[in-house]
């Protein structure tokens, strides 16, 4: 006979289930959940250009923004979404703030910092296709595609004309194509 106090095993409970037992009081559903997106968000914010220690903390900092307002998740979507978009405005207030990832709209070809593994880049791994692109670039593609966030709302967050922000997500995205589309003819080529 099992007690009515007993908790639900919260490995096997959905996110809107995690929020609700969040929001009647139980922290260790948060924890779930924290435990349970942690990793995508901080690649999310490595993507949008954050480098690891930065990354961790802005990370961090967006679960604690949500755990704050949780009460104001409006489960109409996905609750790693919502996440998102905080971790997304918390890292473009921080870029602001610090000045440290700037944002420019030069034109010019963008040319990668060389690093140690250079022979050893695999067009076919995205992150790595990522950080091909201009910083701005990058940035743009990642709020709309994995922040989920409309051109309109790039452009008034990044402060740029929509017509910029329009322009930099398709350019990356055609320089993604390349990129990844190079990689696996070199992949099928070598048979690896």
């Amino acid at each position: 006979m099992g007690l009515a106090s007993e908790k639900p095993d919260l490995t096997r409970q959905s996110d809107v289930d995690l929020v609700r037992l969040c929001l009647g009081g139980d922290k260790s559903a948060f924890a779930e959940l924290v435990r349970r997106h942690g990793g995508l968000l901080r690649t999310h914010i490595r993507r949008m250009g954050a480098q690891g220690a930065d990354a961790d903390d802005m990370a961090q900092e967006a679960f604690m923004s949500a755990y704050e307002h949780l009460s104001e998740f409006r489960f109409d979507g996905a609750f790693v979404g919502w996440l998102k978009r905080i971790a997304s405005r918390r890292y473009l207030k921080r870029m602001r703030a610090n000045q440290k990832y700037l944002l420019t709209d030069d034109m010019s070809p963008f040319e990668p910092e060389p690093s140690a593994n250079e022979g050893d880049f695999r067009a076919h791994n995205l992150d790595a296709a990522l950080n091909r692109l201009k910083p701005v670039e990058r940035l743009c593609v990642t709020l709309n595609f994995s922040g989920d966030l409309s051109h309109q709302e790039i452009a008034d967050e990044l402060k740029l004309p929509l017509g910029t922000v329009k322009s930099h997500i398709k350019r990356a995205m055609d320089q993604l194509k390349a990129i990844l589309n190079a990689g696996s003819t070199v992949v099928m080529e070598t048979g690896t």
